[in-house]
């Protein structure tokens, strides 16, 4: 995880050219995240989220 660049909700869902409230969607989903602490903010990484969603498409 150390040398990657951390993203919030927002930002991933500008990048994968998805809505806000749509990514949180795929979130419920199993989308995979970081955390600080327990109720510490959720961050993500892009390739991380890219790669599950890939995996989770192609298993349906």
């Amino acid at each position: 995880m150390f040398g990657t660049e951390l993203l919030n909700a927002r930002q991933v869902a500008q990048k994968l050219g998805i809505s806000y409230t749509y990514f949180f969607k795929i979130r419920k989903g199993g989308c995979p995240y970081h955390q600080l602490g327990n109720q510490g903010r959720k961050y993500y990484v892009l390739k991380e989220v890219q790669d599950w969603l890939l995996v989770s498409s192609s298993q349906r």
